[in-house]
């Protein structure tokens, strides 16, 4: 009798054991779906995964990546999430010019450029982009930042458009983008 006695109490500790994690996902699950952290459509981030959360159940969360891929995580492991689309995002364009550009003459005509960029493309923008100064001092070139205010969403979509149309502008004004030189100096 006490062999059958230990033999259940052993069970019911591995089932406990067991349960434990389950109990916690659930728990943790009816916390997130009241405390409304995210919701079914937002782009959020957790431990290097980005993707957009497809599902939200009571014990798991389905995130969907741009390539399709789906990735379940046990509520409980739900941790140090950033939620993406609670706030405005900034798509970011770094383009590298010449040293030998005239960078006051260049700036003096990048507002009207901003602008025309922008009346281009206000269904991905919320607002004109700005330049922002310069960012690098490289070794083949000055490098120049421009943000542009955006929904999460569009974040990589406009910082491409950024990227094609400030070349596009540069081309026109003959300024060409820098590539790596090597100067020799002999004796």
């Amino acid at each position: 009798m006490s062999t059958i006695a230990a033999s259940v109490g052993k069970l019911t500790l591995i089932v406990g054991f067991g349960a434990e994690s389950l109990i916690e996902d659930v728990i943790t699950g009816f916390f997130m779906l009241f405390e409304n952290q995210y919701n079914v459509g937002d782009i959020v981030e957790i431990s290097g995964f980005r993707g957009t959360v497809s599902d939200i159940g009571i014990r798991t969360t389905s995130i969907t990546d741009n390539g399709g891929n789906v990735k379940i995580i046990n509520n409980s492991n739900m941790k140090d999430i950033l939620n993406r689309s609670d706030h405005v995002s900034r798509s970011v364009a770094d383009i590298q010019i010449p040293y030998e550009t005239d960078l006051e003459a260049l700036e003096a005509k990048l507002p009207g450029m901003m602008d025309a960029i922008y009346a281009l493309h206000t269904d991905q923008m919320q607002s004109a982009p700005r330049y922002l100064g310069v960012q690098e001092l490289g070794e083949s070139g000055i490098t120049l930042r421009f943000v542009a205010d955006v929904d999460e969403s569009n974040i990589y979509t406009v910082q491409r458009i950024l990227n094609h149309d400030l070349l596009i502008f540069f081309r026109k004004e003959k300024v060409e983008c820098p590539y790596p030189q090597v100067d020799i100096h002999q004796k």
